[in-house]
């Protein structure tokens, strides 16, 4: 969960979305997990990473909704997944997705950040070390309970956005560069909850199995 809140965190912080451009993207009730094309490969340690990974449809025995119940997602909010897509040799998208039904297939909201100049660095254990630089962002409410709660967080921050259901907001990054872990085999990738100063100590994200 706390790579949930740190999302959460990271999108009320981005205020440059105010000026960016708004586009329409898949429909609200996806039948692909995720829009971002794949592309390139990075070699990680003896394993290569590459495609699109994507962790189990996960509710937490309720936790999700329990959140969505105190006020700290969505109304609707059922279930969460994470994604991570190798887009560049050297670019991953790191995504996360808050679904309204318990099969991951009704989209509340979703909120994608780009990270370019991806470096592997030396191994922790069976982890590895990587750096990259957060140069992008975008997210999409899609239904009417996200477009709400986003509205009423920006407001609470001082701030008026309107979201229109289905519209996908695209904005540059936070800048930083970003320092994780990353743990890759074969078909699989878990992640920690990367910062710009420290390494993390342990993995933080779901297991995301390769498509």
């Amino acid at each position: 969960m706390k790579k949930l809140l740190f999302w959460i965190v990271l999108i009320v912080g981005t205020v440059v979305l105010l000026g960016s451009c708004a586009e329409k993207e898949e429909s609200t009730t996806a039948v692909a997990v995720t829009s971002t094309t794949a592309s390139g490969s990075i070699t990680v340690g003896s394993e290569t990473l590459s495609g699109t990974y994507v962790s189990p449809c996960w509710s937490g025995g309720g936790l999700v909704a329990t959140f969505a119940s105190s006020g700290a997602l969505p109304s609707d909010s059922v279930a969460i997944r994470n994604i991570l897509v190798v887009t560049s040799d050297t670019s991953i998208s790191e995504e996360m997705y808050v679904y309204a039904d318990a099969t991951c297939s009704t989209t509340s909201y979703y909120s994608k950040d780009g990270n370019t100049s991806f470096t592997v660095g030396v191994a922790s254990g069976d982890n590895y070390k990587v750096t990259y630089t957060e140069t992008s962002f975008k997210m999409m409410v899609g239904t009417t309970a996200a477009k709400t709660w986003w509205e009423a967080l920006y407001l609470a921050a001082g701030t008026t956005v309107n979201f229109t259901v289905g519209d996908v907001l695209s904005g540059t990054g936070s800048g930083k560069n970003e320092k994780n872990l990353f743990y890759v085999t074969s078909t699989t990738v878990t992640i920690g909850d990367d910062d710009n100063e420290t390494y993390p100590t342990s993995m933080d994200s779901q297991v995301m199995t390769k498509q």
